[in-house]
This record gives C-alpha cells, sequence and structure tokens, in this order.
C-alpha cells in the first residue's frame, strides 16, 4: 500500500488531503501539523470530501519525530521559511522515494542548494505550479509555443506579485518554450507590507522578466486595478490574446475563443498523485527547472528588499 505524507496541513495541506481522497486504490497518508487549528481545519475539509468513509488510511500527527519507516511520496505544503531544514529531517525520517514541494521554494539560493541536496538521492522531484496540469492553460500552449517572440502583462489588484510572481514565470517558460534570462524589480513600491502570513511581505509595482527567445513578461501588482487579466501578444501572427483566468475567459483578436478554467488543488492531486506512484513521473517542473527560475527571481527580489529598507539580509521574506 502506497504511503503519503502531507507535511503542513494548512489551507493548501487540507486542498491536498481533499484530492487524495479521490484515489481509487487503497493508500496510508500521514498529515503533521504542528499546530492544532491547522489540523482541525483539515479534518474537517478531509472528512467534508469523504474521507472519514473512504478505504484510505489516514493518521494525524503533530510531529513526524517518532516515525523511521521509508515513504513512497512527501508532500511539503509548509511556508518557505527554512524549509531546506524541514526536507533534511523528512529525508532522515521517512526517505520519501519522491517530492512535491509547494512554492515559493525557498527565501534564498543557498537554501535552494541546500533542498537539491537533499533531495538528490530521491527518484523524482517536482514543485508546485500548477497551470502545467491545467487542461485549459495546456490548450493556451497550443496557441503560443514555438510562435515567439511573445509580449505578456499579467495585472491586477493585490494579488499576491511576491508569492505569486513564480506561477507565471514557470508558465511563460512553459507556454514559450524559453529560457529565464532576468528578472528586473527596479520598479517595484520602496514600501513592502505584512502579508496574511505572519511574517512574510507583499510588495506592489512591477516586475519585467526577460526570456531567451525575446519573449518578455510585465507583472504588474496595484491597489487601483480590479479586474485581473493576461494578454498575450504574437509578434509573428499578430495575434493579442486577452485571458482572464477568474471568469475562465480566453479571447484572440482574430475571434478564437478558448474558455476554461482554473482547477482546484483538491481537483488535480488525485491524478498528478497516481502518474507519480504508477509511473514515476508527471507534468509538473522538476525541481532542477524551477529551482533555475527560483534563483534568479530570488536574487532579484532580495536586491530590492535590501535596497528597499537599506539592509543586508541573506533571504527576502516571501512564501
Amino acid at each position: 500500500m502506497p504511503s503519503i505524507a502531507v507535511i503542513g496541513t494548512g489551507q493548501i495541506g487540507s486542498r491536498y488531503l481533499q484530492g487524495l481522497v479521490q484515489i481509487k486504490s487503497k493508500i496510508k497518508i500521514l498529515a503533521v501539523d504542528a499546530f492544532p487549528q491547522a489540523q482541525k481545519l483539515a479534518q474537517q475539509r478531509w472528512a467534508e470530501s469523504g474521507g472519514n468513509k473512504s478505504i484510505h488510511e489516514i493518521e494525524w500527527l503533530s510531529d513526524f519525530n517518532n516515525y523511521n519507516s521509508n515513504i513512497d511520496l512527501a508532500i511539503i505544503a509548509t511556508p518557505s521559511f527554512n524549509r531546506n531544514l524541514l526536507i533534511r529531517d523528512v529525508r532522515l525520517k521517512m526517505n520519501p522515494k519522491y517530492w512535491i514541494i509547494e512554492k515559493v521554494l525557498a527565501q534564498s539560493k543557498k537554501a535552494i542548494d541546500l533542498i537539491e541536496f537533499e533531495v538528490m538521492k530521491a527518484k523524482g522531484a517536482w514543485v508546485n505550479t500548477p497551470r502545467r496540469l491545467m487542461s485549459w492553460h495546456k490548450l493556451l500552449k497550443s496557441k503560443f509555443f514555438g510562435k515567439g517572440p511573445l509580449r505578456i502583462i499579467k495585472i491586477g489588484g493585490l494579488w499576491g506579485l511576491a508569492c505569486n510572481a513564480i506561477h507565471f514565470i514557470d508558465l511563460v517558460a512553459w507556454w514559450s518554450g524559453e529560457s529565464l534570462l532576468s528578472v528586473n524589480s527596479a520598479t517595484l513600491d520602496r514600501t513592502w507590507f505584512k502579508s496574511k502570513r505572519s511574517g512574510y511581505f507583499e510588495v506592489c509595482g512591477d516586475l519585467f522578466v526577460r526570456f531567451s527567445g525575446g519573449t518578455e513578461l510585465l507583472l504588474r501588482s496595484n491597489y487601483e486595478t480590479l479586474e485581473d487579466a493576461i494578454s498575450v501578444k504574437i509578434f509573428n501572427n499578430n495575434d493579442l490574446w486577452t485571458i482572464y483566468e477568474e471568469r475562465g475567459i480566453a479571447s484572440s483578436s482574430n475571434g478564437t475563443t478558448l474558455n476554461g478554467r482554473l482547477e482546484n488543488q483538491s481537483e488535480i492531486t488525485a491524478p498528478l498523485v497516481d502518474k507519480i506512484l504508477k509511473h514515476g513521473t508527471c507534468d509538473l517542473p522538476t525541481l532542477n527547472e524551477s529551482s533555475k527560475l527560483h534563483r534568479i527571481l530570488l536574487d532579484s527580489m532580495l536586491v530590492h528588499w535590501n535596497k528597499s529598507y537599506n539592509l543586508k539580509d541573506k533571504q527576502v521574506p516571501i512564501t
């Protein structure tokens, strides 16, 4: 019977648990969180999804200090701070065959290096930037791939630019098939503000991103914008696509429409985990692929954080 550990059962971790309910063959789940409030939320969502009536075994743990058995898959759904230390402890106690790690991977390049070292002997490790799994975005990719350079603008209100930029950098790298060259944070606001998660920060302004084939991405967050949108300009045929993710609407200036929706983590988890357990692969970016994007992004964000407050910090407080 496959064994899966969900480390961190808060907002995102509890959604993974809801998804695991849908797996058809019996699995053993270890749901680990030190915070009773997070465990309570997860238990509630597990029950609402039919978990208590499912064929699966689940064990609720506040830590894994006394656990010493190899597992098939570890899902790391904790905040980014000191994640490399957590992953080291999970490896020592559980020695997972496979890993799924939430973004943002870490808060510094050094921490990413340590994460890569800890999972190097695993059979596979991936980072959860899940638009790559979604049928709608796969269809959109078919319109953009190989047609670069592209000019892409993602604009919205307080959509969590620091926290979520990696989603769109990864999306554009995948859409275009190009490598990330640079992230320019010079035109972000100099004032950061506290995010929803205690101890972490967010920022508004513009983030400019360049890719190897000439594709450019502008990420913009500001207080005044009421609706999020993504525009994609394809220069080789002069098409302009406008995508409203929240409404599931994508339309081209040539009259084509490709409507769909963003799938929930609870919906994509079961097929994702099934594929990993059965075939040892999945459509998420590998840890190595995502690390390359994260390093460039984190470097730029750290420079801006230190300039904003005249600091010499070694890590940027985003999650």
